[in-house]
């Protein structure tokens, strides 16, 4: 992958020939805003997996409250569930529009404004994976409980009180599959792309005075 660096010394060799100004600049607003797409893209896989998997879950305890209405406490327990993730989503819609609809500006005299568009679109993608990281420290263990309890409640012969042990021991489980799964999807979907979208602004930095 280009480095500004290398890109500004292209910039510069075409402005040297006539009439290529406009051009050149256009050029590399569109070299920088093609390597800013392509991280912030895995965030939006994201985005849209994690937006699935919530209106698949809200779907199975909302399936869970019509088909057992008659039990208060499993329809208590179903509605817990669905207000646990509320919030969750909440947060995740707002954060996702505001960066998708974050656009680049396509500069004419130098890199100032392109470089505030892209500290923006660091700071929306950094805020949403400050609050997901602490938000998932209640929500993975308390919604892996309650999947737990209402599969062996539902399913399991003799429901989660005569089954301590093996729900205690797949509550367990869950945990450790689910923390290592969030670790790898932070790792591609918001470590990695804030890492390249940090790496960006400090080759801004290092730019010429003059190019900023």
């Amino acid at each position: 992958m280009s480095t500004l660096e290398e890109l500004k010394v292209k910039w510069e060799q075409n402005e040297k020939e006539p009439y290529s100004s406009a051009y050149s600049h256009t050029a590399f607003d569109k070299l920088i805003n093609d390597r800013i797409k392509k991280e912030t893209r895995k965030s939006f896989q994201y985005f849209w997996a994690a937006f699935t998997l919530q209106i698949i879950v809200y779907a199975l305890l909302c399936h869970v409250i019509a088909k057992y209405w008659h039990q208060t406490e499993i329809v208590y327990f179903a509605l817990g569930g669905i207000c646990l993730y509320i919030p969750f989503t909440a947060v995740l819609l707002g954060k996702f529009k505001k960066l998708a609809t974050e656009k680049l500006s396509v500069t004419k005299d130098g890199t100032a404004s392109l470089r505030e568009d892209i500290s923006r679109q660091r700071n929306v993608l950094g805020s949403f994976y400050h609050f997901k990281k602490w938000y998932e420290i209640f929500l993975v263990p308390l919604s892996s409980a309650l999947a737990v309890f209402l599969i062996f409640e539902l399913y399991v012969p003799g429901g989660f009180n005569q089954n301590v042990r093996g729900a205690a021991i797949t509550f367990i489980l869950t945990l450790l599959s689910c923390a290592y799964a969030i670790y790898l999807e932070n790792k591609k979907s918001f470590i990695e792309p804030l890492h390249q979208l940090q790496n960006v602004l400090n080759e801004f930095e290092s730019l010429p005075q003059e190019t900023t």
